[in-house]
């Protein structure tokens, strides 16, 4: 049995080896045999370099019994198989797979399942050629197949320049808007030649193409393919649009491609200045915002007022933006703000918009006299105009006129026209001088224009008179004396008074004299005795004799004219005041105290009354004061006129009971209620008494008198020691005044007076003569020396009950 087994196995071993080498044989014959009568079919295929190829290789059996037992790949002519599929030993149930490691290697690879393929990876421009497919069967004859295998070469990458051969790729470049585009495309190599296009988005580009051919280093000739193309007129909607280049060769893959980004640079499109419709108030800060939009980059967005730029503000949150922080002024009415906006990379493509503005402001007054007037040679009489130039938006509502601080209104009798802008004053007179204005009013506020001086020239007229002698002052009098009215001024013999005569006359250059008139007899005053200086005259007279008390004139005269009056000075004899009398005091209510006293002699001036009582002045123009005391007290009373002080009136003062005192008490005494009747009857007696004698008076005052000669006036001195303090005022004699002026004689009287007339009654502090408000009369007035006899009697009947 072992025997058997050995013989079979070698029987097999033996089969095989000669089959094998039949098979060699076969295949070697087959490769080198012809079959005109049996033409192999070939089928066409392409691969790209780079990628992989699909070689088809029909093995269907003809028969279903049939199977394949090899497979094997050749390459043209050659004999040598490149790639085998061996299905003959089946042991596993798989086929051996082989290939050329010279040749494929690893990059082939076959597929037994229909249809049947040779993959080829990684396709090289060595594997194109003729390949062939021999199909070997079980029962069957073989198959062959031939595939002709091109590989195509693609070219390399577009590469994309610029006009100066810059790199596209490689560079980030924009164009100016409205610019021309020129690029060109290099492709390098490419088996076939490939075919270069150029795209803007999916829109073919024409493009010429040339090819050009170059030695590489090692001797072989490389082939470049170029084209050219140009972009005119770039426009913003080819902004961000992307041109490519394009190098095709084959269906079987995609062309190599490069694109570019085109980026521009524009221009603005629109730039706004927003609230343009607004009306501006002069010297108010405003927010003014410029937009503008298009620009690529955004544009700078600068301010312009004429020719002067403004510094604006960029909005950090929005690009395009400006803000503008605007206070107009009033010349800014009508100009115009321009907001500009413009490219940095496109500077002259800049656009801007224009507000012209409308400034509404306060008016602006200018005042100015006529232009036909002399303003250094106004008269009065004359007629003077000034314009007011005003310069307002909106328009004037109101436009007044003003004299110092008085308004001026329309007043053709007054001589005060107004017109338009225009101020007319007619027949001026030295009180028309001083600051004009004229003030403007609109919605927008209210202004006065500047101060115009007028100055009128007029002659010298009185301006006032200061008596600054007088014995008094060295008296050191206590309280200090009355001043009397500038007019009348008291003197005693041998006393010098000082007499300032002040003018006001426009020019200033002034000169004086001085005249005396006494009983009609003008006289004129020696310039020796007086001294001038600018528009002051000072005299220093001093009566001597009875006729030297008269009235005294004053005149100026300047380029203009003469003054048209003097000023006059009525010198009058004169003393101080004699001490008050029968001084009572009442205890009103509580801490209240009334002081009522009997009046003595004016001495020929007007007098107040003064009551000291400790540091308290208490002043009154009659003799009578109710004031407030905490404790009793000591108080000293007198009488005061522009000659000093009476001698004082001392009196104690308590605040229980009425006490009444004459002389010089200084104590207080309680009067009982039989005292207090009994004073009261010789009251009401002495009241009687004087009423019968007033009577009797006025009958005698009713019957006329004889007229007498005409006599020269004498002024007869007070009676008792100097003849000054002691004399009776009632025993004055007559004095008669002439008016130089008119040559007119005034009525004689036969007293001098206690005080002016227009006096009577007003309380006068002792500083009058500096206060420019005190009533004073016309400087023609001539005051008389007259002396109402009834006073004079009532005076002695009343000292007498005393």
């Amino acid at each position: 049995m072992l025997r058997i087994l050995i013989v079979v196995t070698c029987i097999k071993i033996s089969t095989l080896a000669s089959a094998q080498s039949k098979g060699t044989t076969s295949f070697d014959e087959d490769a080198n045999s012809d079959e005109p009568d049996h033409p192999i079919p070939m089928e066409s295929i392409q691969g790209v370099a780079g990628q992989k190829a699909i070689l088809p290789c029909n093995i269907q059996p003809r028969e279903s019994n049939d199977a394949v037992s090899m497979v094997l790949w050749f390459k043209e002519d050659s004999g040598e198989p490149l790639y085998s599929y061996d299905a003959r030993s089946r042991l596993f149930g798989k086929a051996k797979l082989w290939s050329a490691p010279n040749f494929w290697g690893h990059r082939a690879s076959f597929r037994a399942n229909p249809p049947a393929q040779l993959t080829v990876q990684d396709l090289q421009q060595s594997d194109e050629g003729v390949y062939r497919c021999r199909v070997d069967f079980r029962n069957s004859p073989t198959r062959n197949l031939k595939v002709n295998l091109t590989v195509i070469v693609p070219p390399a990458k577009p590469i994309i320049y610029d006009a100066k051969r810059r790199d596209m790729s490689k560079l980030l470049e924009a164009y100016p808007e409205g610019a021309d585009l020129f690029l060109v495309c290099e492709v390098h190599g490419g088996k076939p030649r490939p075919q270069v296009s150029w795209y803007l988005e999916s829109q073919n580009i024409y493009a010429s193409t040339e090819i050009r051919e170059t030695q590489g280093p090692n001797g072989e000739i490389n082939v470049v393919t170029i084209s050219n193309v140009t972009v005119k007129a770039l426009t913003r909607r080819q902004h961000h649009a992307k041109l490519s280049c394009r190098a095709n060769n084959t269906q079987l893959a995609p062309p190599p491609t490069t694109t570019i980004v085109i980026e521009l640079n524009m221009k603005p499109l629109k730039v706004e200045i927003l609230g343009k419709d607004q009306i501006l108030s002069a010297g108010k800060m405003y927010d003014v915002r410029c937009q503008s939009i298009g620009s690529k980059p955004a544009a700078v967005l600068t301010w312009w007022k004429s020719s002067k730029q403004l510094k604006g503000l960029r909005d950090k949150k929005n690009d395009g933006m400006s803000l503008l922080q605007f206070t107009p002024t009033v010349e800014d009415e009508g100009k115009f703000l321009v907001c500009r906006a413009e490219n940095p990379k496109l500077p002259e493509a800049g656009i801007e918009d224009r507000w012209k503005l409308q400034v509404h402001f306060a008016p602006i007054a200018s005042l100015k006299i006529g232009s036909t007037l002399n303003p250094k040679n106004i008269k009065e009489g004359s007629d003077v105009y000034f314009e007011c130039n005003i310069r307002a938006n909106p328009k004037l509502n109101k436009l007044a006129w003003f004299h110092e601080k008085e308004q001026l209104h329309h007043n053709v009798t007054a001589g005060v026209v107004l017109s338009d802008h225009s101020l007319v004053l007619q027949s001026i007179t030295r009180e028309s001088a001083g600051g004009y204005t004229c003030m403007a009013a609109n919605v927008e506020g209210r202004a006065k224009s500047n101060v115009v001086n007028l100055e009128v020239m007029f002659a010298p007229v009185c301006k006032h008179v200061l008596n600054s002698g007088g014995g008094w002052r060295q008296q050191n009098a206590t309280p200090p004396p009355f001043n009397m009215p500038e007019e009348v001024h008291g003197a005693l013999k041998h006393e010098t008074i000082s007499l300032v005569c002040e003018v006001e006359a426009s020019p200033t250059n002034v000169t004086f004299h001085w005249t005396f008139n006494s009983s009609g007899d003008l006289s004129d005053i020696p310039s020796t005795k007086y001294t001038n200086e600018g528009t002051t005259s000072r005299l220093n007279y001093t009566p001597l004799t009875d006729m030297d008390y008269g009235v005294l004139g004053c005149w100026a005269s300047n380029a203009v004219g003469h003054s048209k009056q003097p000023c006059l000075y009525q010198v009058i004899a004169a003393g101080r005041p004699y001490p008050l009398q029968n001084c009572t005091t009442y205890n009103l209510n509580g801490s209240w105290v009334r002081i009522s006293c009997v009046e003595g002699y004016d001495g020929g001036l007007p007098q107040k009354f003064v009551a000291i009582v400790g540091k308290r002045r208490l002043e009154s123009p009659n003799p009578y004061w109710e004031f407030q005391m905490l404790k009793p007290a000591k108080v000293a009373l007198y009488a005061v006129n522009a000659k000093g002080s009476s001698e004082p009136y001392s009196i104690e003062v308590v605040l229980k009971g009425v006490a009444k005192f004459t002389g010089e008490s200084t104590s207080s005494v309680d009067m009982s209620p039989i005292l207090i009747g009994l004073g009261g009857t010789a009251t009401g007696l002495g009241l009687i008494v004087t009423g019968v004698l007033m009577a009797l008076w006025r009958r005698h005052a009713a019957t006329p008198a004889k007229p007498k000669p005409p006599q020269q006036p004498s002024i007869a001195t007070f009676a008792g020691k100097g003849e000054e303090e002691d004399g009776n005022p009632d025993l004055i004699p007559t004095t008669a005044l002439t008016n130089h002026l008119t040559d007119r004689k005034l009525p004689r009287y036969g007293s001098l007076p206690r005080r002016p007339r227009q006096l009577e009654g007003r309380e006068m502090s002792h500083d009058v003569l500096e206060d420019s408000d005190y009533p004073r009369a016309s400087p023609n007035t001539f005051y008389s020396l007259q002396r109402p006899h009834s006073e004079s009697i009532s005076r002695s009947i009343q000292e007498s009950c005393i």
